[in-house]
């Protein structure tokens, strides 16, 4: 089995030009995930101008200018190998652990009722850093009518 590396980055790029490179568009939540080799941490990163960089520091930084100094760059996505700078905001220390808590607290929540009846059935999804909540209202099981779907053809 080969692996598939993409071809390195000329040196005349811009930084756009490797951001582009380096990146991967998620059509459902909209983040640029990073595809080159995350650090320890899950974060992208890259070497630009003989400097090793966070790959959503570097995309910060080409997008915004510098990251002023005792401010930290934040995920409003939570999804870490996300470069795109939409979804990254400057905040304190204290700031971003707000967030983390407040994000955490969604999470576990319960999901409110939508429905009041026994049929409802919560539902959560977690998609790169995106929770969906809802409730499915289930319908009652007709073994009958599905049998007969099945041999109709109809089965989904």
């Amino acid at each position: 089995m080969t692996k598939h590396h993409r071809p390195r980055c000329r040196k005349a790029w811009s930084a756009e030009q490797r951001l582009a490179h380096h990146t991967r568009p998620d059509p459902i939540s909209g983040c640029l995930i990073w595809q080159g080799p995350p650090t320890a941490a899950g974060y992208g990163h890259i070497r630009f101008h003989k400097r090793s960089w966070l790959a959503h520091r570097w995309a910060w930084t080409t997008a915004h200018g510098p990251i002023p100094p005792g401010m930290f760059l934040c995920h409003r996505c939570d999804e870490k190998r996300c470069v795109n700078p939409d979804h990254l905001f400057l905040g304190t220390h204290a700031i971003n652990m707000a967030d983390l808590r407040a994000k955490r607290i969604r999470r576990h929540a319960p999901p409110a009722s939508a429905f009041n009846t026994a049929d409802a059935a919560p539902i959560r999804i977690f998609y790169r850093g995106l929770e969906l909540i809802g409730e499915v209202v289930v319908a009652p099981f007709d073994p009958q009518a599905w049998n007969t779907g099945i041999r109709k053809g109809n089965a989904a």
